[in-house]
């Protein structure tokens, strides 16, 4: 990178070349365009081999930090293709600001050998960061999908599916530096040499899975169904195979014979630190439910309705769960009255794990200072009152990824509830989800006491 000149001004210099972008996609070295050579539809005199994907991407920044501001406006236009390859077709896109300003290309890359004498320090720490979304939206764009529609397209996943997927864009694109091989074009044989790293650094099958997932979305291929790539995907199972522990990883019954004793009784008195543990675990194990439903709870009419032998809670309506379906928008959250009217001590005892008493308690003492509808709140710090977050409620009852909701599942198995009880009450469309992880018998039982038959293993 040469020194600046004097006589121009600031804003109108230029960046020189580098050998690559910042996202690890070749930037131009002169001018300020996006190149993008697009794959064409497959045909029959394609002498393209069927294991090679093509992401030529060439990405240029405005270094403006008014850009974002102005009205940007996109110029394509076709260029020749590639000498080499009869099926890749280039475009030029140019992103520009208002007429006061002119776009500089900004030029990002982890090769320390681009870094000349001469160089603005300055310019190296404003250099972008890799921006997966922006990667997405090129990878829609060059399609041939409007803005509007690629927004749309892209809300398809959850932000943190997004995110992993992403993560997993980043670390091949480092991956493929180190290793000398170009981020843009990607082959069976290399993405197999990646997954074959991960292997060799302790990744699991589910975590190979994942990238080979996110690089699906990159490439637009469905990778998985590839010959080489399920064959390599058999043999990552035979070397480790997903080997489950087949003990539990805690004791449900040491848990529910603590929460039956001080400091968590008596409810009307304990500080409200261990109620709110107290009700967020009862109404976790009872309901099957995950952290983030339980964070979309309502304290208020109609997402929570108290009957006589039971609680009745709905998400908000702008709750988005993990499944975006019918079936899990609308299903209800019941949790059932545990002894409701105790008549000997054996009852009391299990009448202090009733999650609908611990809800009405938890109710009425937040009452005074809520400042949210939400049904679990803050109760201390500056922010007290206002909607606790999953991250907030989740340490009494996340112990690891989904053990609630599998204890609590099985032991509703065990005391004899239902297939039909248990995929309703976790929101399960079908019990294959339940029986790849637990083995079970299935037993005739009355509707609606999943969360009964799981407070049973207090008795036991």
């Amino acid at each position: 990178m040469g020194s600046e000149p004097r006589n121009i001004p600031r804003h109108r210099r230029s960046l020189g070349p580098s050998r690559g972008g910042p996202h690890g996609l070749p930037s131009q070295p002169q001018g300020d365009t996006i190149h993008v050579q697009m794959p064409r539809p497959p045909s029959v005199g394609s002498r393209r081999p069927n294991d090679y994907v093509g992401l030529r991407s060439r990405i240029c920044l405005s270094a403006s930090p008014s850009s974002s501001k102005g009205h940007q406006k996109d110029q394509i236009r076709a260029m020749h293709s590639h000498p080499d390859s009869s099926s890749l077709a280039q475009k030029s896109m140019v992103h520009r600001t208002d007429g006061s300003q002119q776009i500089r290309t900004v030029a990002a890359t982890s090769d320390p050998r681009s870094t000349r004498s001469g160089t603005n320090p300055s310019s190296q720490s404003s250099l972008p960061e890799f921006d997966g979304v922006e990667i997405e939206s090129i990878v829609l764009r060059r399609k041939g999908f409007s803005r509007d529609v690629i927004r749309t397209m892209m809300a398809a996943r959850k932000p943190v599916s997004s995110k992993t997927y992403h993560r997993v864009w980043k670390t091949y694109r480092d991956w493929c530096e180190n290793t000398g091989h170009s981020f843009q074009d990607l082959s069976v044989p290399r993405l197999l040499s990646f997954l074959q790293s991960g292997l060799d650094k302790g990744l699991s099958l589910g975590s190979l899975k994942s990238q080979i997932s996110a690089l699906s979305v990159l490439f637009q291929q469905r990778l998985a169904i590839l010959p080489d790539v399920s064959t390599f995907i058999q043999g990552v199972a035979h070397i480790c195979p997903p080997f489950r522990e087949p003990l539990p990883p805690w004791d449900l019954n040491l848990v529910l014979s603590t929460l039956q004793t001080p400091p968590f009784e008596p409810l009307a008195t304990i500080p409200l630190a261990w109620l709110s543990w107290k009700t967020v675990f009862l109404l976790a194990i009872a309901s099957a439910r995950r952290v983030s439903e339980i964070s979309a709870l309502s304290s208020q009419p109609p997402y929570l309705i108290f009957h006589e032998d039971r609680a009745v809670l709905r998400t908000i309506p702008s709750y988005v769960p993990k499944v975006v379906s019918a079936f899990h928008i609308n299903q209800d959250i019941t949790v059932p009255s545990f002894c409701p009217n105790p008549a000997s001590p054996k009852e009391v005892a299990l009448h202090s794990l009733d999650p609908v008493r611990a809800l009405k308690f938890y109710l009425h003492r937040t009452r005074d200072f809520r400042a949210t509808t939400s049904l679990f709140v803050l109760h201390s710090g500056h922010r007290k009152g206002h909607q606790a977050s999953k991250t907030t409620i989740s340490p009494p009852i996340h112990i690891t990824a989904h053990s609630t909701r599998g204890i609590g599942s099985s032991w509703a198995f065990r005391n004899r509830a239902s297939a039909d009880q248990v995929c309703r009450a976790a929101t399960w469309s079908s019990i294959h989800s339940f029986t790849k992880f637990y083995q079970f018998e299935i037993f005739a039982a009355s509707d609606a006491h999943f969360g009964r038959k799981v407070l049973q293993a207090a008795i036991n």
